[in-house]
């Protein structure tokens, strides 16, 4: 089972450098860990809507300051990373294909200043990506990728080999791409299997 400790380590090997068996460890190599391992983890998870990632919640409605542009108001949630899309709520027999892939074809109107979320609906539901701290939810290629990004910002602290961080960055790019297109496929099939369903209960 995937733990940060086993993800970081796996970043470490990358380098050809020793594991550790706690963040507490003393040494460089913990003291990266600790270091990078949030920001790369946040950074990766903000860069694609994956499936494992993808959250929808009732939004907090807040005092309305720009009641000249937009009808409410509502709280950023505190564990987003990227808004994906705001929609109202769900109707028996709705239409709409909600699904990651179709978000561009009928996003609804919003404004984000800050900490506010600005738009015409009530209620509002926000499709997002949440902050997923639980490496047992990941997917195997999204822990590879996950392990290469970590090598490249381990590389220089710990090998101070530039070539060693090229070869990283490369092969980051390559599992990344590759975590993203099986997420993809993945909700491709999904979306595919939900609308035979749909199609077959009406």
């Amino acid at each position: 089972m995937a733990s940060i400790v086993s993800i970081c380590n796996l970043a470490l090997s990358n380098l050809g450098k020793d594991n550790i068996s706690a963040l507490t460890d003393a040494g460089a190599e913990a003291r990266a860990c600790n270091q990078f391992y949030d920001q790369t983890r946040d950074a990766l998870l903000q860069g694609y809507p994956w499936r494992f990632a993808g959250k929808t919640a009732s939004l907090a409605e807040v005092t309305n300051d720009k009641a000249g542009a937009w009808k409410y108001a509502y709280r950023y949630p505190n564990d987003c990373l990227k808004v994906r899309f705001v929609r109202p709520a769900y109707i028996e027999n709705d239409p709409t294909d909600y699904s990651a892939t179709q978000v561009d074809s009928f996003g609804f109107a919003h404004e984000i200043e800050g900490q506010t979320i600005y738009c015409d609906l009530s209620p509002a539901f926000l499709r997002y990506t949440f902050r997923n701290v639980d490496p047992t939810k990941y997917s195997p290629l999204f822990i590879e990728a996950l392990s290469w990004h970590l090598a490249v910002r381990f590389a220089m602290p710990l090998t101070r080999d530039p070539k060693m961080r090229a070869d990283a960055f490369q092969l980051a790019q390559q599992t990344q791409g590759l975590a993203q297109m099986a997420d993809a496929n993945e909700t491709r099939e999904t979306s595919d299997h939900d609308s035979e369903f749909a199609t077959g209960r009406a």
